[in-house]
């Protein structure tokens, strides 16, 4: 089925106030093949600006505003929230990382920032885009110990780096590193060759070598 999106009146988990929020409702499942980001191709690509909410009362920014959280309102008045970087769809993103963060969902937090990148990315924004890759990156060094059993996470990393241009960084870590499946160190070998080129372009997953085509 086609993306059908419904309007929902949803309560805020900080402010205790209600507003319309436009949801997702049905989707088709998404079988493209993504970039190494995990970013999806084709029409899946447009529904980036249904993931993030935010709440017109107090500001607060999460996949859906009635998420509950580890602060109180006082936390999306300070400095910190309201400077958190971006403009647009991306603000909201980078506001919802640091949510995520404070409320110790360190993958979401990671994540968000992803997504702000990707909202560059759409807007041909590379400095920008880079920005926000190395926030992701921050969360990521800062929480390492959370992702150490996250395969997946580890090789996002790798991206982030290359992305970002950190290529020296990519090639250190992750050459001859040993990840848990043949899939992963297919990417993982992937990532390391474009870094020794210095390459920082977006790819697709299924362009490295012995990773299945659909």
């Amino acid at each position: 089925m086609p993306l059908r999106t419904e309007e929902r009146e949803i309560v805020c988990a900080v402010c205790g106030k209600s507003s319309v929020q436009t949801v997702i409702a049905e989707f088709d499942p998404d079988t493209s093949t993504p970039d190494l980001d995990m970013r999806p191709n084709g029409e899946h690509r447009s529904y980036l600006k249904y993931w993030v909410s935010e709440c017109p009362h107090c500001g607060y920014c999460n996949a859906s505003i009635d998420i509950p959280v580890r602060f109180t309102r006082g936390y999306l008045e300070s400095e910190r929230y309201n400077t958190a970087g971006g403009s647009g769809l991306a603000e909201k993103f980078m506001k919802m990382s640091l949510v995520c963060e404070k409320n110790k969902v360190y993958e979401e937090a990671v994540k968000a920032c992803l997504y702000a990148a990707w909202y560059y990315d759409d807007e041909n924004d590379k400095k920008k885009a880079a920005e926000c890759r190395r926030a992701a990156l921050r969360i990521y060094d800062l929480h390492r110990a959370e992702f150490a059993a996250n395969p997946d996470m580890i090789l996002l990393a790798a991206e982030l780096m290359r992305r970002s241009g950190d290529f020296e960084r990519v090639i250190r870590e992750y050459k001859g590193r040993l990840l848990p499946s043949m899939l992963l160190i297919a990417l993982e070998n992937f990532e390391v060759a474009l870094a020794e080129k210095k390459d920082s372009a977006c790819h697709r997953a299924d362009e490295a070598p012995r990773v299945a085509k659909k």
